[in-house]
């Protein structure tokens, strides 16, 4: 009983540095590009216009689109908090929080407490796979997802096969979390190839069965109600995209890169995106035989089962071989779904040098793990071009326009990077600002980044953002109803 207090506590300590970690500094780390002003504006859609859709926003994929779910999550904590942007990050920050605990639960479940307490606090406070729980996407649930479908994975490998309606809200969710989950399906039959049993051994009652079902309608209703609107054109769009290239890479080239990008995704788990895309080539195409070397050891040291070793195994050339033979551009982000294979092989590794080890035990070392990365947090520089500066920087021009009287105004950005003016058309409608092309007879704002390109001309600073102020002071109120002044359509926006 003692033990199990020890373990309750440790668990809630974890769950206490994911959620400090997840929004220490929250407005100042809130990255705010194209795709969260996509999201806005698509809860604005719902909330505002009360327009329900089917769709989120196009993938990579031409004429492919995101599920919506994410989108009415979204939208749920946009009406809660009366559409504050910053809002957005509620929803993910509680998934991260569920995350932390399911990794916990399914590795105590197969591999004993202490693997899912060193799992969870791995995944708790390491810097990359904090930030990308920051980083407000439809993406984010990948680690949530890919921890019960291994879940799944290994109790099928047990022989329970009273799976099916955790493994039906699995593949409900795919469209709308990502759909380079689908070949990982595959393993399902390979689960259930090694677990020994035969298809009689296979039996459903018709209660679990009829969920399922419900289950599955309910998550893929909206997919299949546009195809049959829209002509099936985002299944014409996958097939498409599964033989025309879109990458000239090809071979060894192909191969080399595949790896590489790889060991990047694996880098990104533990340190920001910025370091694993500047990691040496030949450390990212290290790292994946590493993490196969280090699967083929805990099967030689009989810590992994068999089945388990070579269900791994087939999980980690199924990603890489679906990267080599896909016609798509190779990125770091379609191998995240290898990153619970990763914090699970690490606590095991961990796991056995524990029990080796007479000199520095494992947890001093997670301690100074701990320790290093709070540092490090703590001390880390602000995003001086981020959501909280852009913001100081709206407010700013809100309060001077209206001081002015203007009718309308123009907004430019001047910048040593292109960019910068993405996710800007929410703040306009959040701010209250009637924003129109720039041209004559408008008052024309410009947001200067950094703002030393222009030092003489910034009339305030808010970060590396620079506001200068209108040099035309007479305004045609006209101007902000011509049509060909109106701003174009969001990019990216589809209704």
């Amino acid at each position: 009983m003692r033990f199990f207090q020890k373990t309750k506590l440790a668990l809630l300590l974890i769950v206490f540095l994911g959620l400090f970690f997840r929004v220490y500094k929250l407005e100042i780390f809130y990255p705010w590009g194209h795709d969260q002003d996509l999201f806005a504006w698509i809860a604005k859609d719902i909330v505002i216009n009360h327009h329900f859709r089917l769709i989120g926003q196009e993938t990579s994929i031409t004429g492919v689109f995101i599920g919506p779910i994410f989108y009415y999550l979204i939208s749920l904590s946009f009406a809660i908090f009366n559409m504050n942007p910053l809002s957005a990050a509620v929803v993910t920050i509680i998934i991260s929080l569920f995350t932390i605990f399911s990794i916990y639960w399914v590795f105590k479940k197969f591999f004993g407490q202490s693997v899912g307490i060193l799992g969870s606090f791995l995944y708790a406070i390491s810097p990359g796979a904090v930030f990308l729980d920051r980083w407000v996407v439809p993406t984010q649930p990948t680690m949530l997802w890919t921890i019960w479908f291994l879940y799944v994975l290994l109790s099928t490998l047990t022989g329970n096969f009273k799976i099916v309606i955790p493994l039906a809200i699995l593949v409900g969710l795919i469209w709308h979390i990502h759909i380079a989950f689908i070949p990982l399906l595959v393993l399902l039959p390979v689960a259930f190839w090694l677990s020994g049993r035969k298809l009689q051994d296979l039996k459903f009652n018709l209660k679990s069965m009829s969920i399922t079902i419900l289950i599955l309608v309910f998550f893929l209703a909206p997919f299949f109600a546009f195809e049959l609107r829209h002509g099936f054109q985002q299944i014409k769009g996958i097939i498409r995209a599964s033989y025309q290239k879109a990458d000239n890479l090809e071979g060894t080239s192909r191969l080399g890169k595949v790896f590489e990008s790889g060991g990047r995704s694996l880098a990104g788990a533990f340190v920001l995106s910025g370091p694993a895309t500047n990691l040496d080539s030949g450390i990212a195409t290290a790292l994946p035989l590493l993490l196969f070397g280090a699967i083929l050891y805990l099967w030689s040291i009989k810590i992994l089962k068999k089945e388990q070793a070579v269900l791994f195994m087939v999980w980690f050339v199924i990603v890489f071989l679906g990267q080599y033979f896909s016609k798509r551009i190779i990125t770091e982000y379609y191998f995240n779904n290898l990153f619970i294979l990763l914090f699970l092989i690490l606590a095991l590794v961990l796991n056995k040098l524990n029990s080796l080890s007479k000199m520095v035990p494992v947890s001093l070392l997670m301690i100074i793990y701990l320790l290093t990365v709070t540092v490090w947090f703590i001390k880390r520089d602000d995003d001086q071009g981020g959501f909280f500066y852009k913001r100081k920087a709206f407010e700013y021009i809100q309060a001077h326009s209206a001081s002015k009287n203007y009718p309308c105004v123009a907004i430019n950005f001047i910048e040593s990077k292109p960019g910068g003016g993405s996710g800007s058309r929410y703040l306009y409608w959040y701010y209250k600002l009637p924003v129109i092309a720039a041209g004559s007879y408008t008052a024309v704002y410009n947001i200067v980044n950094p703002w030393t390109i222009s030092k003489d001309e910034v009339k305030v600073r808010f970060g590396s953002l620079g506001v200068i102020i209108p040099s035309q002071e007479k305004v045609d109120p006209s101007q902000c109803l011509k049509a060909d002044r109106q701003l174009l359509p969001l990019w990216g926006f589809t209704n």
